[in-house]
């Protein structure tokens, strides 16, 4: 047996399942990324359309109308 071939083919195995091992690392990252903007968004929202809401209501129930009594 060629042990000289057989280090080369070691060594290019073990790069392969290390570069495979990074770019799986890399696209884990990238959706892990996208999730978290997703929350992010979800989360401003929510808030948004809350605030939207009780805006609403405000002006519904007559706020932000400044009557002044007069003699």
């Amino acid at each position: 047996m060629n042990w000289r071939l057989f280090g080369w083919l070691a060594a290019l195995f073990g790069g392969a399942i290390i570069a495979i091992w990074l770019v799986a690392s890399v696209i884990g990252a990238a959706f892990a990324f996208l999730g978290g903007l997703i929350k992010f968004a979800l989360v401003v929202g929510v808030i948004g359309v809350i605030g939207w809401f009780a805006y609403k209501g405000y002006k519904a129930i007559g706020g932000s109308e400044r009557r002044q009594i007069r003699k």
